[in-house]
């Protein structure tokens, strides 16, 4: 066996350890709250204690809580989570929809300042001292510190009351009724919705990867082989383009770890925006203390960043040879 592969198999071990223990944690958070899900239906009459405890038996509350650990357990391993508690669905009919929509918002504003905000944090690194750098850095420094949901909230106020040239809230009008997830994200009517709450996502994540980018040709801009390069009488773009080339592994790599973390939504863009997405979903069920959708969700973002994680070590030791695969991951 090479030691990539030993590593490999390391880096899976670990990943495997660090998902139980996310899903264990939650599941003990979870029954460490104060009340229970079934305290307003109690207290609104609309149940009674009879009632309650025979739906307590059916969703196996009613068992020691190893026993009520081992069939959590069981029913993540084999993808099965069971019904909603208080919606009285399938977990993965409410969850499915919910992680949809984060995506359709997430990932295409990922891809794209991943895209722009490497490009120019790139040009800024070769131009070290212009205004372009230096004011590129405040802006993007600027919005990265500053909590999504001011950001949402100020462009809210601008764009959606002041000049109301966007909506402010929701994925698509009231009185809209798509038929399908074509008709829902193909339409005029979700564009219009989706504009503001994309373009607070793209600056939200513009900052790192301009950063990154950044740094990255910097390093490389008194390398010997740009030397080479320039006595070889290349332009300074093209010499650009290569220094850019040879930075990208730290910009993949943070790519992949983000694309992991986007499963989780952005929770507070999402609320602002009344977004239907998987981070405002999983408010809305620990706030009613649903246990399987909370249980299922959390799931479902550790395993994603847990993956990502995974996904990234490997390239980056694959993909860079000075990085040791003996005992580690990535530099």
């Amino acid at each position: 066996m090479s030691k990539f592969q030993r590593f490999l198999l390391k880096r899976l071990a670990i990943s495997v350890l660090l998902t139980l223990v996310a899903v264990s944690v939650i599941f003990v958070v979870l029954r460490l709250l104060p009340g229970s899900p079934f305290e307003a239906l109690v207290t609104s009459g609309n149940l009674n204690q009879e009632q309650i405890d025979e739906i307590r038996a059916m969703y196996g509350l009613d068992q020691s809580i190893w026993k009520q650990y081992i069939n959590y357990l069981g029913s993540l391993l084999t993808f099965q989570f069971g019904y909603s508690i208080l919606r009285s669905q399938p977990v993965w009919e409410v969850l499915e929809p919910r992680l949809i929509n984060s995506l359709i918002l997430l990932v295409p504003a990922l891809v794209t300042t991943a895209i722009l905000s490497s490009v120019l944090g790139m040009y800024a690194g070769w131009n070290r001292g212009s205004r372009l750098e230096k004011a590129s850095i405040v802006s993007t420094t600027l919005l990265r510190s500053t909590p999504v949901f001011i950001t949402a909230i100020f462009f809210i106020i601008v764009f959606a009351y002041n000049l109301e040239i966007v909506p402010a809230l929701g994925m698509r009008s009231i009185r809209a009724t798509p038929d399908g997830y074509l008709e829902t994200f193909v339409s005029l009517d979700f564009l219009h919705h989706y504009l503001l709450p994309f373009t607070v996502a793209v600056l939200y994540y513009s900052g790192d990867f301009l950063l990154l980018a950044r740094n990255g040709v910097v390093e490389k801009r008194g390398s010997e082989f740009l030397k080479l390069h320039r006595a070889k009488g290349l332009t300074e773009m093209e010499q650009l383009a290569r220094a850019g080339r040879n930075s990208m592994l730290p910009i993949l790599t943070y790519f992949t770890l983000r694309l992991g973390m986007i499963f989780q939504g952005l929770i507070l863009l999402e609320v602002v925006f009344s977004w239907p997405g998987i981070g405002r979903e999983l408010v809305l069920a620990i706030q009613q203390q649903d246990y399987p959708l909370v249980q299922a969700a959390v799931f479902i973002m550790a395993l994603a960043v847990i993956i990502a994680n995974l996904a990234a070590d490997v390239l980056y030791a694959y993909f860079d040879p000075t990085v040791s695969t003996n005992g580690g991951g990535s530099a």
